[in-house]
């Protein structure tokens, strides 16, 4: 039977745990963007490039929350891929919503409907093409970094990580009021 952990082991064992984990993000970000700063992008970029590149083109304002960007940092990653010629932004209008006659005034009856205009982004020619060639090596190194584990860790390490970005807000808020005993 192993001895009960004290607060401070507790603590120390967590500190630990969090160096070790911050520690192995930033030599793997590392690692990876090494062979991005060839082509002058960041991990972001290429983030962004691999997600038009897989789903094709989408509104901009989609794009944002799914690569957890807010929309200042969106645009400026915009702007350097469009600047590369890797992505091309347009505005274009969306069809009208289905709107019953009965409902608009009589004056606004004649008047053609327009729906709401939206920005797109998509991959150029030359995108699809730098992702075509860059992608298959940048997903070799990721598998080679990833090698050193089995399968079935590789799915418990993506489970753990998606557990502690999630959090328990509880436990957080006891863990804060909790008095820290010598």
């Amino acid at each position: 039977m192993r001895p009960r952990l004290t607060h401070r082991d507790r603590t120390q064992r967590a500190f630990r745990t969090c160096t070790v984990l911050i520690d192995t993000a930033e030599w793997m970000k590392t690692e990876l963007r090494g062979p991005l700063a060839a082509f002058d992008i960041t991990m972001r970029d290429f983030r962004l490039l691999e997600l038009l590149y897989r789903e094709g083109a989408l509104p901009v304002k989609d794009v944002g929350p799914r690569l957890g960007a807010r929309r200042s940092v969106l645009t400026r990653m915009i702007a350097r891929t469009c600047g590369l010629g890797w992505t091309r932004q347009i505005t274009t209008t969306l069809p009208p919503i289905a709107f019953e006659h009965a409902h608009l005034h009589h004056a606004l009856a004649r008047i053609p409907r327009r729906g709401r205009r939206i920005a797109v982004i998509g991959l150029t020619k030359s995108g699809k093409r730098f992702m075509k060639d860059v992608l298959p090596r940048h997903l070799k190194l990721m598998k080679a970094l990833l090698r050193v584990l089995h399968i079935r860790e590789q799915d418990t390490l993506a489970r753990i990580c998606q557990k502690l970005r999630q959090g328990d807000i509880l436990k957080f808020v006891h863990e804060l009021r909790m008095e820290d005993t010598e």
